[in-house]
């Protein structure tokens, strides 16, 4: 499953945050590595000092290295204290909520995830991850409806095409489903998942030859890439064309 780079928002939301943290601690605490992240907001919050906003912030900060580092518990622990701290931070619920969905907690989740919405009506990764719970409990139209959201709140959301093209191919409904992989693949044309969602799509339309063309694409960046071997099978086609190259005239 793909996660949401919750530490990068974080970051941009501390960005525009009243009243940021101004101590050395807090320097080391605002950093993309997460153990040292850890350390020096472990060491505001023990401190007990500070405003709230700032003790709430290093709580964020931690909960989201928590989250990345899948200490799930440890990350709903601090986003709870964070929320104590500031209720009304959309951020903090979206973060709540993915812990809550790790955990499998997916009621908990749901709510925490509609809160964020509340706060924030176009909080584009609260739309997805609640896409993504409604997929996973088969609630396809649903999820469809929320990944369409995450796309208006955001328009180069590749995963939420992604997502919702998936979904489509779910619903056997791969023709739907086929212009969202091509934008997938268009923001981030390196992202195989987005290959093989299109292999899929093509594969199910029986678009042969531009299926065994996609499965190749993939194995070419990760030879050892099952899916795709199992799709070429599937296909009866080689792992590499056999037709010999074209002379230069």
């Amino acid at each position: 499953m793909r996660h949401i780079a919750l530490v990068g928002l974080f970051i941009l939301g501390l960005a525009g945050a009243a009243g940021p943290i101004a101590t050395a601690a807090a320097a080391e605490c605002d950093t993309d590595d997460n153990a040292e992240a850890i350390s020096a907001c472990s060491k505001i919050i023990q401190s007990g000092s500070g405003t709230a906003s700032e003790r709430a912030q290093a709580h964020r900060r931690r909960a989201a290295a928590y989250l990345d580092q899948r200490a799930y518990k440890k990350a709903l622990d601090d986003y709870s204290q964070a929320i104590r701290l500031q209720p009304n931070n959309a951020d903090d619920h979206f973060g709540r909520g993915v812990a809550y969905a790790e955990l499998a907690q997916l009621q908990s989740a749901l709510i925490e995830l509609a809160r964020a919405i509340a706060l924030n009506k176009n909080h584009a990764d609260a739309y997805f991850e609640r896409g993504r719970i409604r997929e996973l409990a088969g609630q396809f139209k649903e999820a469809l409806g929320e990944y369409s959201e995450a796309i208006r709140s955001r328009a180069n959301f590749a995963d939420a095409y992604n997502y919702r093209a998936w979904t489509y191919y779910k619903m056997r409904r791969p023709a739907r489903g086929l212009p969202d992989a091509d934008k997938a693949i268009s923001l981030d044309p390196n992202d195989m998942d987005y290959h093989r969602t299109r292999a899929h799509i093509l594969e199910a339309l029986g678009r042969r030859n531009a299926a065994i063309e996609q499965y190749r694409r993939i194995l070419r960046s990760d030879p050892t890439d099952q899916n795709a071997e199992a799709g070429l099978i599937r296909l009866k086609a080689p792992r590499a064309s056999t037709r010999p190259p074209t002379r230069l005239r």
